[in-house]
Order: structure tokens, then sequence, then C-alpha cells
């Protein structure tokens, strides 16, 4: 049997994600990473934005804080501030959450750093949610209030047929 991840996600209020995976794409800090069976034991940062979990031609996508990454022997843990799948993201919360943190990074002194990487991070993990809500608008099935995403086309009668 091929080797596999034990892939969870973990907030503050619950357990977002426990299953095994093929592979996991996240935002680190300094750019995006991708875990795959065998790698090399580490402990990073992430930033707010889309984690992809591939599992058997399936995916699972998750619009999530800032956070920390632990992989070490095919375990990867995710300790987040957030994580929601498109079935639980509500767009219209999600973009006044974005106009909030712009109007209060416009307003903010340029001395005041911490309460600008706050702001920052408030809006880029806002941003996520539009995204990966917009992502899977076609492809959504809410599963344990992920989505749940097929990776292989769709292919309709209509392209069967003409292919004969």
């Amino acid at each position: 049997m091929a080797e596999r991840l034990d892939v969870k996600i973990i907030t503050p209020e619950r357990v977002v994600f426990k299953h095994e995976a093929d592979s996991v794409i996240l935002p680190g800090t300094l750019g995006e990473m991708e875990v795959l069976p065998g790698h090399v034991a580490i402990f990073s940062t992430i930033k707010p934005g889309q984690i992809l979990i591939k599992d058997s031609g399936r995916r699972d996508i998750f619009a999530s804080g800032a956070g920390l990454l632990e992989v070490c022997a095919n375990h990867v843990t995710l300790l987040v501030d957030s994580a929601e799948g498109s079935a639980e993201i509500d767009p219209a919360v999600a973009q006044r959450l974005i106009e909030e943190a712009e109007d209060k990074l416009k307003n903010l002194s340029s001395e005041d750093e911490e309460q600008r990487f706050a702001f920052e991070t408030q809006l880029a993990a806002a941003k996520a949610r539009i995204e990966v809500y917009e992502r899977t608008l076609d492809d959504r099935e809410a599963q344990h209030g992920f989505s749940r995403a097929n990776l292989n086309p769709v292919v309709s009668e209509e392209q069967k047929d003409g292919n004969k």
C-alpha cells in the first residue's frame, strides 16, 4: 500500500479536518508549499490563504487564517486561527470583513505596526474565504462542512456521443 499522509486541521474551536490524504498544498509564509508522503520533518508558520488537500482524485479546499504547520513521519498538523470550507462561508460576511479591514488600514497611523499586521492578516483571511467560495461554486459538495470536489473532468453525454 502506498504511503499516505494523516492530515489534521485544528482551530481553537474545533478539529476542522481529520483524514488521510495524498498531498497537502498550503500557503507557507515564504510561498506556497506542498507536503507529500515521506516529506522531511518541518515546523513552520503559514499565512492566511487556501489549503488544498488531495485524496485519490478528489480535493478538499479550506480558507485558512494564519497558523503553524508541523510535519513529522507522514503526520501533517495545521494549527490555525480559523479554517472554513466553502459550505461554511458566507460571502456577504467575508466581504464585510474585507471592507472593515481596508477601512481600518486606511485610518491607521504608520507607527502602529502590530495593529497593521492584525488588520492585514484579517484582510488576507477574508479574501481567502471569498476565493475558496468562488473557486468551489460549480463543483461544491458539502460534506462535514467542507468542500469536496472531484478532480476528474466531467464529460457530458453530448461530449461522449460526439467522440464516437
